[in-house]
């Protein structure tokens, strides 16, 4: 993640997103997405079913497989 939007995979600039959604009474913005990961993400409501938060992806720690994106 950059601050620069063109270095962004999406090009956007990164956006504040609450780990407590807003609609459920969260107040603090206390992380940085990417813009659209926070778009994708909207309320939290299916944040049970993203591999990113919940790890379902990953099956052996010690081996990640091949990269899907370019990697600085």
């Amino acid at each position: 993640m950059y601050r620069d939007p063109v270095r962004n995979w999406d090009g956007r600039k990164l956006s504040a997103d609450h780990s407590i959604p807003r609609s459920r009474g969260g107040t603090l913005a206390d992380r940085l997405l990417h813009w659209q990961c926070n778009t994708d993400r909207g309320d939290g409501s299916h944040d049970h079913l993203r591999p990113a938060l919940t790890g379902g992806m990953v099956t052996d720690a010690t081996d990640l497989g091949t990269l899907q994106m370019a990697w600085p």
